[in-house]
Protein backbone atom coordinates (compact mmCIF):
# COMPACT_ATOMS: atom_id res chain seq x y z
CA UNK A 1 0.00 0.00 0.00
CA UNK A 2 0.97 3.54 -0.87
CA UNK A 3 0.45 6.60 2.33
CA UNK A 4 0.03 10.06 1.27
CA UNK A 5 -0.22 12.06 4.34
CA UNK A 6 -1.65 15.23 3.77
CA UNK A 7 -4.33 17.12 5.45
CA UNK A 8 -5.93 19.37 1.93
CA UNK A 9 -4.29 18.12 -1.21
CA UNK A 10 -5.82 14.65 -2.35
CA UNK A 11 -3.02 12.40 -3.80
CA UNK A 12 -4.85 12.06 -7.30
CA UNK A 13 -4.27 15.70 -8.16
CA UNK A 14 -0.54 14.78 -7.58
CA UNK A 15 -0.05 11.85 -9.72
CA UNK A 16 -0.57 9.55 -6.81
CA UNK A 17 -3.46 7.29 -7.94
CA UNK A 18 -4.59 5.04 -5.93
CA UNK A 19 -2.81 5.74 -2.65
CA UNK A 20 -4.59 5.65 0.59
CA UNK A 21 -5.02 9.52 2.09
CA UNK A 22 -4.84 10.17 5.27
CA UNK A 23 -5.71 13.57 6.16
CA UNK A 24 -3.84 13.16 10.24
CA UNK A 25 -0.35 12.11 11.86
CA UNK A 26 -2.77 9.62 13.76
CA UNK A 27 -4.34 8.12 10.57
CA UNK A 28 -1.07 7.77 8.68
CA UNK A 29 0.24 5.87 11.85
CA UNK A 30 -3.02 3.23 11.49
CA UNK A 31 -1.98 2.60 8.00
CA UNK A 32 1.46 2.28 9.11
CA UNK A 33 0.59 0.23 12.01
CA UNK A 34 -0.60 -2.39 9.69
CA UNK A 35 2.97 -3.18 7.88
CA UNK A 36 1.49 -2.99 4.52
CA UNK A 37 2.53 0.60 3.06
CA UNK A 38 5.50 0.20 1.10
CA UNK A 39 5.79 3.66 0.16
CA UNK A 40 4.77 7.38 2.12
CA UNK A 41 4.67 11.03 0.51
CA UNK A 42 4.47 13.17 3.82
CA UNK A 43 3.29 16.80 4.51
CA UNK A 44 4.68 18.09 7.38
CA UNK A 45 1.62 20.87 8.36
CA UNK A 46 -1.30 19.35 8.87
CA UNK A 47 -3.60 21.96 9.93
CA UNK A 48 -4.99 25.41 8.57
CA UNK A 49 -3.50 26.80 12.02
CA UNK A 50 0.08 25.29 11.19
CA UNK A 51 0.48 26.03 7.71
CA UNK A 52 -0.04 29.54 8.53
CA UNK A 53 2.69 29.21 11.20
CA UNK A 54 0.19 29.72 14.06
CA UNK A 55 -0.08 28.13 17.71
CA UNK A 56 -1.70 24.49 17.13
CA UNK A 57 -2.54 21.64 18.71
CA UNK A 58 -2.36 19.32 15.44
CA UNK A 59 0.20 16.90 15.52
CA UNK A 60 2.67 17.02 12.11
CA UNK A 61 4.14 14.71 9.32
CA UNK A 62 7.38 14.97 11.64
CA UNK A 63 5.13 13.41 14.53
CA UNK A 64 4.74 10.94 12.09
CA UNK A 65 8.53 10.61 11.48
CA UNK A 66 9.55 9.93 14.56
CA UNK A 67 6.80 7.43 15.21
CA UNK A 68 8.29 5.43 12.56
CA UNK A 69 12.02 6.08 14.33
CA UNK A 70 10.78 4.46 17.88
CA UNK A 71 9.00 2.06 16.23
CA UNK A 72 11.23 0.95 13.58
CA UNK A 73 8.73 0.95 11.13
CA UNK A 74 9.98 1.78 7.43
CA UNK A 75 8.02 2.10 4.13
CA UNK A 76 10.50 -0.17 2.12
CA UNK A 77 10.32 1.84 -1.40
CA UNK A 78 11.07 5.18 0.99
CA UNK A 79 9.94 8.33 2.05
CA UNK A 80 9.35 11.73 -0.15
CA UNK A 81 8.35 14.68 1.72
CA UNK A 82 6.09 17.12 -0.16
CA UNK A 83 5.44 20.24 2.42
CA UNK A 84 5.58 23.63 1.95
CA UNK A 85 7.09 24.16 5.10
CA UNK A 86 11.03 23.98 4.46
CA UNK A 87 12.10 23.99 8.51
CA UNK A 88 9.56 20.86 8.94
CA UNK A 89 10.32 19.02 5.56
CA UNK A 90 14.48 19.60 6.32
CA UNK A 91 13.69 18.44 9.92
CA UNK A 92 11.97 15.18 8.44
CA UNK A 93 14.38 14.31 6.16
CA UNK A 94 17.52 14.75 8.40
CA UNK A 95 15.59 11.88 10.66
CA UNK A 96 14.75 9.79 7.92
CA UNK A 97 17.76 9.82 6.01
CA UNK A 98 19.19 7.83 8.53
CA UNK A 99 16.67 4.68 8.19
CA UNK A 100 15.35 5.09 4.62
CA UNK A 101 15.67 5.88 1.34
CA UNK A 102 14.48 9.47 1.46
CA UNK A 103 13.75 12.28 -1.46
CA UNK A 104 12.05 15.47 -1.14
CA UNK A 105 9.85 17.10 -3.85
CA UNK A 106 9.15 20.77 -4.66
CA UNK A 107 6.33 21.41 -2.39
CA UNK A 108 2.82 20.34 -4.14
CA UNK A 109 0.70 23.49 -4.39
Amino acid sequence: MKLWLDDIRPPWKYGRMGWHWAKTADEAIAFLRTGKVTEASLDHDLSANATLGLPCQEKTGYDVVLWMEANNVFPLNGVCIHSLNPVGANRMKLTLRRYVHVRVEPAAI
